[in-house]
């Protein structure tokens, strides 16, 4: 499947603020936590002749500036019309740890209202929630750099990093929780689930599915799986903005698949 994006690491200088661009106002200091985390959600920019032109992201982009980076992560897309949350939020859903995941988002829902964001993650309003407090006690309890190191490096994920903020009162308490090996909680396997596991091994369709796992790797067809549906969520939510740049026929046989999704 061809993406409707790549991402790369592009030169400041490189890209033009178009006239006429509205930008987003943050209600918080996202460069606070730029320069902190040194997590930055991609701008969105479009090719244009040798240099590239701005979509989304300009509050980013001066943060870069001000922090002095050279090069910034950013989205190319082909066509300015498409879903910038779509294509940022694949970017953020395909990043495994959950400091990069949690101010990723984090920073989106400083530029955009709460039940845009959710509409496009298709989480809930709780979870959007925890992640947001969790972003901002990070910060109130004033991590340093050494510490997201910490917390990228061990890859902790998401949701216990959210467990951990919210239980802790000071840096070293949270570091020290997020850090720790929880205890595993074993299973027994009954002779049910052991049968239909038998059954599945013989299914060709899963055996086939299988050795494109061992092909592409594990973590690649998470990867895969999750920017699929997210793709799949955002398309159908929106099918209606789209309508008018499809043709009928088109537009109902995608109607037919969202309903049945």
């Amino acid at each position: 499947m061809s993406l409707p994006y790549e991402l790369r690491e592009v030169g400041i200088d490189w890209i033009v603020i178009p006239d006429g661009y509205i930008p987003v106002r943050h209600r918080r200091n996202t460069c606070d936590a730029i320069r902190v985390t040194s997590v930055m959600l991609p701008v969105v920019i479009r090719r244009e002749g040798s240099s590239y032109v701005l979509v989304d992201g300009i509050e980013r982009l001066k943060c870069a500036r001000e922090l002095g980076w050279q090069r910034v992560p950013a989205l190319v897309i082909e066509d300015e019309r498409a879903d910038v949350l779509r294509v940022a939020l694949n970017w953020v859903r395909g990043r495994l740890c959950g400091v990069d995941l949690i101010f990723a988002a984090w920073q989106l829902m400083q530029s955009y209202p709460m039940d845009v964001v959710r509409a496009v993650i298709g989480r809930s309003w709780e979870t959007l929630r925890h992640y947001r407090q969790a972003a901002e006690h990070l910060m109130a309890l004033g991590l340093s750099r050494r510490d997201f190191e910490a917390l990228r490096e061990a890859c902790v994920p998401a949701r216990r990093l959210v467990a951990c903020a919210h239980q802790s009162r000071e840096a070293r308490e949270l570091v020290q929780c997020a850090l720790s090996v929880p205890r595993s909680h074993l299973k027994r396997v009954g002779p049910e689930l052991a049968a239909a596991a038998v059954e599945l091994a013989r299914d060709p369709e899963v055996r086939e599915l299988v050795e494109y796992i061992k092909l592409v790797g594990k973590e690649r067809a998470v990867r895969l799986l999750e920017l699929l549906d997210i793709i799949k969520k955002t398309f159908c939510a929106r099918l209606e903005e789209y309508r008018p740049h499809l043709y009928v026929e088109d537009y109902r046989l995608l109607l037919k698949l969202c309903r049945e999704a």
